[in-house]
This record gives structure tokens, sequence and C-alpha cells, in this order.
């Protein structure tokens, strides 16, 4: 759902009612993810609160659009404590509006109502620690103007009151006490198993992610200098900031996560790129004579990379390899998925072909046409993996892609009949987020791959062989003719195949 200025005059503010408190609750906890900390427990909060005896339902309200809940506000009784005295006063929290409706003014409603409510049930003040750039703007100041401070005595700019009456904190100073059920909140199990009962949203831990005041979104779609960011339901259109362009930041891919500045009538602003756990890159030779090396970075923070090939004329082992050592090189798990496998009678053939060079690798042969092997696919498609798709035009990567949604979401094509020859279809790389919780991104067509300045990845991919060497006798050994190699004679004594090494020799 995603909400514009024309329908903002549908928003009905109300009460809460117990048909509601799942709905609220998912809400809330959409409000907040990742926002403090990986996950939230807002939302655990808000369950807990409604059974307080400190809890305001009288004076809290939620906000409804088209049969939907996009806001909330919680109030409960708070105290300011001296010396010698108690003072009641009232308190917020949380407050929430759904993602999809930020920006839009839901928040403000909801304050504004609530405070009219609040002024004519007699409360004083409110005391709040919020968001000091948003509250203000609501007739929030600082708490050291009243001279009330938090419960340890300290006073900061999210620390904030507001009178509801004139002169509403006349006479009131001192230490704010919350109720207690706002300590009650932190058990992680607790948190874990309350969340289980909602759709899965992938708890992140990013560094950039507490910095900033701005939202956090994914690159799903980069098409020359305009870049798509997927936040939540939403696709948002993006450009980068100027800053990005003095050489010293890096650019977005798809599949990173970026920090940006919302704007609802036109490109939002990418601000930062975060920190990555692994990137996808495509090395090219540039200048052969100068032996200069350029690497296009393709995607980030995948952990699954579909290494998917057809079982034809198309298939080779050879590049296969290739891909898989560019997977290691980024620290991504490689899968070979080998489609169309309803065209052989022979699949363990072809299995047997890539097990012979790379004896541990995952393999799956499947059939979207038919539904064979499909299952075999289910152990990766887990919540909160992000899954990479490699391979030549053709195929059947797009068609994978559209199975694994659930519909015709990819233009596809076949490899035509006559030269096994990949016709392109992608043509940029595309992400796309499941409700059941996994992501898949789709690259265009790759037929050939260099893997120069991979040292890592085929250090990974050829771990074996690596660690024979070492038993060498010459530390520059190129497992040729040179005596006492140990790579050679693990070919001879059957550890090690010969298709396997030259494999790695043409490679290295």
């Amino acid at each position: 759902m995603k909400i514009g200025e024309r329908t903002m005059n549908k928003i009905i503010i109300r009460e809460e009612r117990k048909e509601d408190y799942q709905a609220t609750e998912l809400m809330t906890m959409r409000a907040f993810w990742n926002i403090h900390s990986p996950g939230c427990n807002e939302h655990l909060l808000v369950h807990k609160l409604r059974e307080s005896e400190d809890y305001l339902p009288g004076i809290s309200r939620v906000a409804e659009l088209d049969g939907k809940i996009v806001g909330a506000i919680f109030y409960s009784k708070a105290w300011v404590i001296d010396e010698a005295n108690v003072h009641n006063v009232i308190t917020f929290g949380p407050l929430a509006v759904d993602p999809m409706a930020q920006s839009y003014g839901v928040g403000g409603m909801l304050l504004r109502e609530t405070f009219k409510l609040a002024k004519e049930e007699g409360y004083k003040g409110i005391i709040i620690v919020g968001e000091p750039e948003y509250y203000p703007k609501y007739g929030f100041v600082t708490c050291d103007k009243f001279n009330i401070s938090d419960a340890g005595g300290y006073n900061y700019d999210a620390l904030m009151a507001y009178e509801l009456q004139e002169n509403g904190f006349a006479g009131i100073k001192g230490k704010l006490k919350e109720s207690e059920v706002f300590e009650q909140c932190e058990d992680e199990d607790e948190i874990e198993e309350f969340t289980r009962q909602f759709p899965y949203y992938e708890p992140l831990t990013l560094k950039c992610q507490w910095l900033h005041k701005e939202k956090l979104g994914r690159i799903c779609n980069v098409q020359k200098n305009q870049y798509t960011i997927q936040f939540w339901e939403m696709q948002i259109p993006a450009k980068l900031k100027g800053k990005f362009f003095d050489g010293k930041k890096t650019f977005p891919v798809v599949g990173d996560y970026v920090t940006f500045e919302y704007n609802t009538k036109g490109d939002s602003l990418i601000l930062e790129v975060c920190e990555r756990k692994s990137i996808l890159k495509r090395p090219f030779p540039n200048d052969h004579a100068i032996r200069k090396v350029k690497e296009q970075e393709m995607v980030a923070n995948a952990d699954i990379a579909f290494i998917v090939t057809s079982i034809n004329e198309d298939f080779s082992v050879n590049r296969i390899i290739r891909y898989m050592t560019v997977a290691n090189e980024g620290g991504v798990k490689p899968v070979v998925i080998l489609t169309k496998a309803d065209l052989t009678d022979n699949v363990d053939a072809y299995i047997e072909q890539v097990k012979e060079v790379e004896k541990d690798v995952d393999i799956c042969a499947i059939s979207v046409t038919t539904g064979f092997g499909m299952e075999e696919l289910e152990k990766y498609l887990k919540p909160g993996n992000t899954i990479a798709l490699l391979g030549s035009s053709g195929v059947g990567k797009s068609t994978l892609v559209n199975a694994l949604i659930g519909r015709d979401i990819m233009a596809t094509k076949t490899i035509r009949e006559a030269d096994s020859k990949g016709r392109h279809t992608t043509t940029y790389r595309q992400m796309f987020v499941l409700e059941s919780g996994f992501t898949i991104i789709d690259t265009p067509g790759m037929r050939e791959i260099s893997i120069s300045n991979v040292t890592k990845g085929l250090e990974e991919t050829f771990d074996d062989i690596i660690e024979l060497s070492r038993n060498c006798k010459f530390s520059n050994c190129e497992h040729k003719s040179e005596p006492g190699c140990a790579v050679k004679k693990a070919v001879k004594d059957g550890i090690l195949t010969e298709k396997r090494l030259k494999l790695y020799q043409r490679l290295k």
C-alpha cells in the first residue's frame, strides 16, 4: 500500500479495537524494524503495554486507511519525582507509522488528535524520549527548560516535554520515571518468539543504520545513472548525491543497502552505501598489452550464487568452474543448477562431469517445465537468503525466476535450437523480494567470463590442489614436469584427476 496527499483526507483517527491488535503490532514492527538495532522490540512493547495498569487507552489512538492500520500512538502514565513530591504526567511510546505511509503527515495527525484528548482529560503535560529533529515542530522543548531530567539525572536533546495546559509544568521538577513495562521488553528470546507470528523481515546489522536520520533501503535496479530502491513494498526512483562523484565513494550496485533521503514528488537522494558482506565482480581484461585489468561490480550482499546452465550443447564445465571461481572470490556460496533436465535421459552423466573436476560443489538438476528436481532448491530458499543467478543467456535463468516467484514477471526466450546460443533476455540486474522472505537477483547473460585477478577465488575453488602444492619440492612448481611435484604424484595415485589439474592450469 502506497498513499499520497490525495488520500490523506480518507485517514480515520479512532480508538483501537481488540480485533486490531495483531495488525497494530505488525504495523509497529514494520515502523521500527532495523532502525535502532537489528529487528526491534516495539511491537512486543505494544503487546505488553495494553496489559499494564499504566496504559491509557482513552487517549491512545490508531490511524486507519481503507480498512488498514497505518499508524498508532500509545500513552501511559509517567511521573516526575523530586525529594519531596511525585508529580503525575504522561508519556507516549511508541508513536508508529507504517513505512508505506511515512512522510505524509500521519504521525502529525495522531499527535494533534491525542493532544486535544489529553488536554480535555486534564493532563498537565507530556514527557518523552524521542527524535529531537521531529518533535520540536509540534511544540516539544528540551526538559532542561523545566528542570526535569531522566531517571539518572541526565539531560539531552532527545528528552523533551510538551505542556498541555498553560504553565502545565509550573512547580514540577525532578527525575522522570516511566512505567516498568518499558523495561520488560529486552529479553532477546522473548522478542524472537513473539516475532515468529508475523511475516519474516531480515534483521540487519549495518554500521550506517544507526548513524543516520534517513531511510534504509536496498538497490533493486540500476540502469545507467538511474537507481531504484526497494523500500518495503515500494520501489523508489533515486539518484546519487554529488559527493559520490569525488572518486572516494563506493557506487551502489544491485543488492546494496543504502541510506537515502526520501522524496515523495521525484527522485530520492542516495547518501551512502552500507558495508557489504559479499560482492560478485566480473573481471575482464581491458588492455592485454600492458596487462591492465578492470573489474565490473555486479551484485552485492548475495549469500548464494545459482550458477545456471542448461543440459544441451551449451553445457561447459569450464564455464561452470569460472563462475564458481568468481563466486568464491566474492564470498558467495556457489550452487550449480542444471536446467532443462527433461531434455536428456542421462542427467547423471552431466552431474558426473562437474563432480569430476569439483567433487564438493552442490549440484541440482531441474526441469521447470515438468517440476523435476525443483524440491531440491527449497533448502536454499530460506528467509533472509539472497540468491544471485549467474549464467549465459537462454539457459533458463528468467524461467527459473518466474517459477520461484510464482508468476511470469520475467520475459523469457530459449536457446536457439540450431547452435545452442542464447538470445539475450535480461539486459540489466533486477532484484525481487519474495513474501516468504528470500531475495532473488537475476543478472544479464554472460557467455564468457574472465577470471583474471581472482586469486582468492581460485584458491577456494581449487583448494585441494593448493594444499597438495605445499608439498612440492619447488615453491614455484607449475605441476608439469618438475621433479618432486606432489600434485602430479596425486594424479598418478588417483587422488586428483588429470582433467581437474588441466582446468586449474588453464584458469591460473
